[in-house]
């Protein structure tokens, strides 16, 4: 690159010289105007961008399910049939198991007998006491009995209810751990029950990130099930407070699992884009230090000047800076070894990007 610059150096001088006789000045003014072009430090330049302080956060956590149960009986008894089959499909509200139920579907009609027994009663009290047969009070022993009837019936209903365990919620089972024939009880875990149609995955973000996420930034993740196809989602809740130990705060993610490709506890890489404020792009030839600072060399007229930056972040041959520094300004990225403040400067050379 030296020798470059020297040749370029070389070229226009002898170019300028040459132009200058052409125009007939006298040899002692062409020594003039060649030696002050020659005072001109050459040099080649590159345009200032702007862009944002993006940052790839990637993390990793476990998946597990929407909504996850462990589903037990609400009453004791034994099995008689079911439907639970490993990832069987169920919709909220629909049977999956029962127990025997021959003494709850006596106990019900008797229940329903009595009833039926203690209302006629009440009516026909309810008659008598119109023609004055019967007491006020008889009346309302009647009725009294009526009612504890119809809660008998409701408690008899409720305990055959029970005897069938339904889905809680739209989901899928896992492997049952009883069979038909099987006794069982509230205490019995008889199968898992999964709403998986969106799976969540957790992980800690260091607290100086947490400005950059909000509720509903899209997101990208893998697993190892699947190689490097990435599945979408986005942030669903962030933890409202901060880890005093680890500094680092608590964050879900919600990913889409409507095809039912996604199982709970598998692994997940999370990969989350935050962008952050914009900053000044320079090529990194560009940057100098000098006593414990950074600085560029800006164009200005003729010369160059010295803006010290502060380095935000690198990236691939470039650098972001913090510095007044605004779009479209020229900086020094070859040159700039000779370079000092309101020095001539020539420029042989340009990076400019079309609409940088």
């Amino acid at each position: 690159m030296a020798l470059l610059i020297v040749v370029a150096a070389a070229a226009v001088w002898l170019i300028e010289s040459q132009a200058w006789s052409i125009f007939g000045l006298p040899s002692q003014q062409v020594a003039e105007i060649t030696a002050k072009s020659e005072r001109r430090l050459p040099v080649i330049v590159e345009t200032v961008r702007l862009d944002s302080d993006t940052i790839r956060f990637e993390a990793v956590g476990t998946g597990r399910a929407l909504r996850s149960v462990t589903l037990r009986s609400e009453a004791e008894g034994v099995v008689t049939r079911m439907a639970i089959a490993p990832g069987a499909y169920f919709a909220n509200g629909e049977p999956m198991l029962w127990l025997e139920d021959k003494n709850q579907r006596l106990a019900l009609r008797l229940a329903e007998t009595r009833l039926e027994e203690a209302q006629r009663t009440a009516e026909r009290y309810g008659r008598l006491r119109q023609t004055g047969a019967a007491t006020a009070a008889r009346l309302d022993e009647a009725r009294t009995a009526a009612e504890i009837a119809r809660l008998e019936v409701e408690r008899a209903q409720q305990a055959l209810a029970d005897r069938t365990l339904h889905a809680p919620f739209d989901g899928v089972t896992g492997f049952p751990a009883v069979e038909p024939g099987d006794w069982i009880d509230n205490a019995v875990a008889v199968v898992s029950f999964d709403d998986r149609t969106t799976l969540l995955v957790e992980f800690d973000l260091p607290e100086q990130l947490l400005s950059r996420v909000s509720p509903d930034m899209p997101v990208t993740a893998t697993t190892p099930a699947f190689g490097n196809r990435e599945f979408n989602g986005t942030v669903s809740a962030i933890d409202t407070r901060i880890d005093a130990d680890s500094r680092t705060a608590r964050v879900r993610v919600a990913i889409s699992n409507e095809a039912d490709l996604l199982r709970p506890g598998a692994s997940f890489a999370v990969q989350l884009n935050l962008s952050g404020p914009q900053y000044p792009v320079v090529p990194e030839l560009a940057l100098q230090f000098s006593r414990g600072t950074m600085h560029v060399w800006r164009v200005k007229d003729d010369t160059a000047e010295k803006i010290e930056v502060a380095l935000v972040r690198r990236r691939s041959q470039t650098v972001l800076v913090d510095g007044p520094l605004e779009r479209g300004d020229l900086i020094v990225v070859e040159g700039t070894q000779r370079l000092a403040e309101d020095k001539p400067i020539k420029i042989i050379g340009s990076g400019l990007e079309a609409g940088s």
